[in-house]
């Protein structure tokens, strides 16, 4: 358990896995939301590493599901 979760608090920076199992998507989803410019970087997701630009990502959980709520309220209207 990391300091984040023994102290009550929720980390604000979430590994793709852990995002996709929170928002109940695929990777393939937050890929295609992140390369049609929903997600934006900086705000919804950022790269982590000492890896030129390269290393995996990390996302933000709160600003992913707003935007995708968001998102999905104006494009997937039934």
């Amino acid at each position: 358990m990391d300091s984040a979760a023994s102290s009550g608090r929720q980390r604000v920076w979430i590994t793709t896995a852990e995002a996709c199992d929170v928002l109940g998507i695929s990777r393939e989803t937050l890929r295609q939301l992140r390369l049609r410019g929903v997600l934006q970087p900086g705000k919804h997701f950022r790269r982590w590493g000492c890896t030129q630009g390269k290393g995996p990502l990390q996302w933000h959980g709160e600003n992913v599901e707003a935007a995708i709520t968001g998102w999905s309220r104006r494009h997937l209207r039934q």
